[in-house]
């Protein structure tokens, strides 16, 4: 394939970045990729870096606007980071600004007749975030993503929530991805559903653990409901403040719209401030008491660009709370204009609030104890229950606590630590905007089972990407987000790959809250639904903002939702490839053939660490590493080792807690020391004394780029014939074992062939014969190393006769390489040039197609259908933008225009790329460059163990 894309559409906590970081590693292998483009949420990007080093020790840089202002300081004010870094991670708010977007494109510029685009891979996390809209206008963010797409090569799309109930906008994330495959439609007919399968992947954990034995994957129960009982005084808040947002709905209900506007964000902030407790509510109603008092009110434009502020993009929760401080007063002046009709309503609050024996005067409202709460006494009791033996805390017992709110955060801590006295050790938190190292340490501390921790409060932007898995199986939402894919991203931090227990979630419910009774049948319904949670997230919300910001009866809004999730659950199925095996035991077809790979290469933990110790002890003797231990582990035995010590202080060394270098854990080959048993089901543990080096570790880079360079002629060059003893077959007086490196490349420059080959020649009456049958590399371990002088002047005579006929047989070989791989790169370019022919042509019909039936009357009959569906509940979009398209001609006609200028443009980009890999691309890279190399490795000749 000229390309790869793939939409990765796995289950929460399935190792989506895993598989994208196979696929990299691969690519960057077979050197079809140079320049890489990871986008993500700003909170993921630090995640993103972390797991492609650690992992695969690709390194990336982040780019901002900090790290911009860096590289300009550099290397001059007109550096350009897209185009000074070849691997770069960015968050695609970042990108999606005018000006960041036209330094991007600046950057993208190729000569016409290259085969090449600008960009080799495209990686897109979270892309549900920037999904084509069904009709109108598409987002900013799926604006800036048409534009990019183009410029990239390979593009790989990983969501866990592909579908949002619109084929219209599924079909047309999957053209932003394969242009050649699909088109933006409103109906995916069969031939588009067979495409569908090539290129989306889905897996569910449901699914996996149907096909494992014992299942790979541990089960969710049910969420567990913590029933609050609220006191009389908290009870005179939560009615003063619902009689307070029933009161601003009337008096805008006949008002303009930008004021309606401006008053359902007064309404959401107080509301959602509330359902997370007393503290962060008068915590948010100081300030509007703060705005109430200033001389003017505050326009309505004023609280629009306060909520714009809001919902703006951050990864620092102290920039939230602050805006968030910010939008109160702001919202407190803005009501000011209607205080009169308040008067009643806003009394009522503050004495509830003093009720509370909270004192709004006083700045610090987050350090004052409510004279009730009714969420911190019982999560107090939960912690009681699940996390403590009395006065002692289990051993082995672990609670995330999520919360939207650093404000909510700061507050439990403190109250946590007040709670348990001599227990600050206990208590830790996570959020946005934290030092790197510090976040970093904190999640070791926790995921540390030998760590004195036991609670970590975290809030909603430190929840993604966090792995809080290892030591962890109980969570508990202090409060509960509005977005219901929020409560899947916490929920995917526990479970997911490598959780060995069940995991259970907890929250609150009340019958004394209308709201928070609500709230609570939402967690169960995400629950419920969680593997079709993007076909219904709309629907979700639209019942979330039914009923928290316009009021409607929660029963009739929970009637209503129910009724229209029957409607809508598998009608939006995802046609896609899951059929990838998993391999339970050892007899697997795809255990097997690893294995097969490995015997080939002679590769397992004993090459790997006798590899390493070689290396390393080429100028200092050996040993540098230990013995191995009960567990397999070796320790590094001189970490200063002269060569050595900067790759062992970088890539090796832990992060030190204060100034100087941190320890050197154990090293290990193989999984063993990680395989936790304990509960029935094998789970990789990471250790933190302990760390895996794979082959793509520096260390193995190192050492396999040091015995490398010795291969070539330089003062640090060896002999590579070496005299081993050793089994021979009958009839042998010696064995040459030839090892040969094979290399074939193409015409783009892209290694297609590379293999290394051992050839066993035996040795008979001094003449060389033909090879013996083939053996995997790892048959001919266990010769020994002849010490024999006598011996070695034998095979120095022997070497002397062969060697012309062994130069020769390399030449043959080469021969024969070169045309073997002509021959096919031949057939497979024939083959190719079909395909892809046959593929533009068909999609080209297609697209050509679409804009003939690009007509008014297609446009009546969608919107007909889309009305239907909005009836029968299979519909989430605003009922106030179909009926402008309904009734509006000017609004039709600017939606065919959208649509007519679309398909042109697809079919314009299909020609260019018709062009270009059919003419440039496939007869480049089915040509070979040059001949195939072979060269030889090293040559050794083994001689019968007690020798002739």
């Amino acid at each position: 394939m000229p390309r790869i894309n793939l939409l990765i559409a796995d289950d929460v906590g399935l190792g989506k970045t895993i598989e994208a970081g196979l696929i990299k590693s691969e690519l960057l292998i077979r050197r079809r990729i140079q320049r890489i483009l990871v986008l993500t949420p700003a909170s993921l990007r630090i995640q993103w870096r972390d797991e492609m080093w650690s992992k695969f020790s690709l390194r990336f840089d982040i780019i901002d606007r900090d790290s911009t202002m860096k590289l300009k300081r550099s290397l001059g004010i007109d550096a350009n980071p897209w185009r000074s870094c070849s691997r770069i991670i960015a968050s695609y708010h970042y990108l999606k600004q005018p000006d960041i977007l036209e330094q991007f494109r600046s950057a993208c510029r190729t000569s016409e007749d290259s085969p090449h685009l600008p960009w080799d891979l495209l990686v897109v996390d979270e892309v549900h975030n920037l999904m084509p809209s069904p009709f109108g206008e598409d987002s900013e963010l799926c604006k800036m993503l048409r534009t990019i797409a183009p410029q990239f090569e390979h593009r790989l799309f990983l969501t866990a929530t592909p579908h949002n109930g619109h084929t219209r906008s599924f079909s047309g994330l999957l053209e932003l991805l394969d242009p050649v495959r699909f088109s933006r439609t409103d109906e995916l007919k069969p031939a588009e559903k067979e495409r569908v399968k090539q290129i989306v992947i889905r897996r569910l954990k449901r699914e996996i653990n149907a096909r494992t034995n014992p299942p790979r994957f541990c089960t969710r129960k049910p969420p567990q409901a913590v029933m609050l009982k609220f006191s009389p005084a908290e009870l005179r808040l939560i009615q003063a403040v619902g009689r307070l947002r029933a009161k601003v709905r009337s008096v805008i209900a006949g008002e303009s719209k930008k004021r309606r506007l401006a008053g359902t964000f007064a309404i959401e902030i107080l509301g959602k401030r509330l359902l997370s407790g007393p503290i962060p509510f008068a915590d948010s109603w100081r300030r509007c008491k703060l705005g109430l008092a200033e001389e003017e009110a505050a326009a309505d434009s004023d609280v629009v660009a306060a909520e714009k502020s809001v919902r703006e993009d951050t990864a620092d929760d102290r920039e939230y709370q602050q805006r968030e401080a910010t939008a109160s007063a702001v919202i407190g002046a803005w009501l000011k204009a209607i205080a009169g009709d308040l008067q009643t309503e806003i009394i009522d609050t503050d004495k509830a609030i003093a009720g509370l024996s909270l004192d709004l005067d006083r700045a610090d409202v987050i350090g004052q104890n409510p004279s009730a709460d009714a969420r911190f006494q019982e999560l107090c009791k939960l912690i009681d229950q699940r996390l403590r033996d009395g006065s002692n805390w289990k051993p082995n017992e672990r609670l995330v606590i999520f919360t939207e709110y650093k404000t909510t955060l700061d507050y439990l801590l403190r109250r946590l630590r007040q709670n348990y006295p001599e227990s600050d050790e206990r208590f830790l938190c996570l959020y946005g905007g934290m030092d790197d190292v510090q976040r970093e340490q904190i999640k070791e501390k926790f995921n540390d089972s030998e760590d004195s921790v036991r609670v970590l409060v975290a809030t909603d932007a430190a929840s993604e990407g966090l792995n809080l898995q290892t030591t962890a199986r109980y969570l508990m939402h202090f409060d509960c987000p509005w977005n219901p894919a929020r409560l899947e991203q916490r929920n995917g931090r526990l479970d997911r790959h490598g959780q060995s227990r069940d995991v259970q979630v907890f929250h609150f419910a009340s019958e004394d809250d209308a709201d928070l009774k609500f709230m609570a049948h939402l967690i169960d319904k995400v629950d419920q639904i969680r593997e079709d949670l993007g076909a219904v997230g709309e629907l979700l919300d639209e019942a979330t903002h039914r009923r928290l910001i316009d009021g409607d009866d929660a029963e009739a809004v929970q009637s209503d939702l129910d009724r229209q999730i029957e409607a809508v659950r598998g009608t939006v199925s995802v046609e896609a490839d899951n059929s990838t095996g998993y391999a339970s035991n050892g007899d697997s077809e795809h255990t097997e053939r690893l294995a097969a790979l490995a015997r080939e290469i002679d590769l397992d933990p004993r090459s790997q660490c006798s590899t390493l110790e070689t290396a390393m002890a080429m100028y200092a003797g050996r040993p540098q590493l230990s013995k191995p231990d009960d567990l397999d582990r070796y320790k590094i035995l001189n970490p200063g080792l002269l060569g050595w010590s900067d790759t062992i202080d970088d890539t090796v060394r832990r992060t030190a807690s204060q100034s100087g270098l941190g320890p050197v854990p154990y090293l290990a080959f193989g999984a063993t020391p990680f395989i936790d048993n304990s509960t029935g089901r094998p789970i990789f543990r990471p250790r933190i004394d302990t760390m895996m080096v794979h082959l793509a570790h520096p260390l193995m880079g190192k050492a396999l780029g040091s015995l490398t360079r010795r291969r070539f002629p330089g003062p640090q060059a060896v002999s590579r014939w070496t005299v081993r003893l050793g089994e021979l077959p009958g009839g042998c007086d010696a064995i040459v074992v030839l090892h040969l490196e094979e290399l074939g490349v193409n015409q783009l420059r892209e290694t297609f062939h590379h293999w290394i080959r051992t050839l066993q020649l035996p040795v008979r009456k001094g003449q060389l014969g033909a090879a013996l049958a083939h053996a995997p590399a790892i048959s001919l371990r266990g010769a020994k190393e002849c010490t024999d002088i006598a011996m070695r002047d034998r095979a120095q005579v022997l070497m002397d006769d062969v060697e012309p006929d062994l130069q020769t047989l390399i030449k043959s070989l080469r021969g024969e390489l070169t045309e073997k791989l002509r021959a096919q790169l031949q057939l497979d370019k024939t083959a190719a040039k079909q395909v892809e022919s046959e593929r533009y042509q068909s999609r080209q019909g297609e697209v050509s197609t679409l804009i003939a039936e690009n007509t008014l009357a297609k446009l009546e009959r969608d919107i007909d259908r889309l009305k239907a569906e909005r009836g029968q509940g299979r519909l989430f979009e605003s009922q106030h933008a179909l009926d402008d398209l309904e009734r509006s001609i000017e609004a039709k006609r600017e939606e065919l225009e959208r649509r007519r200028q679309h398909y042109e443009e697809v079919r314009e980009q299909l020609a260019r790329e018709r062009e270009r890999i059919l003419n440039r691309v496939i007869p480049k890279r089915f040509a070979l460059e040059g001949e195939a190399q072979v060269f030889p490795v090293c040559v050794e000749i083994r001689f019968p163990k007690k020798g002739r």
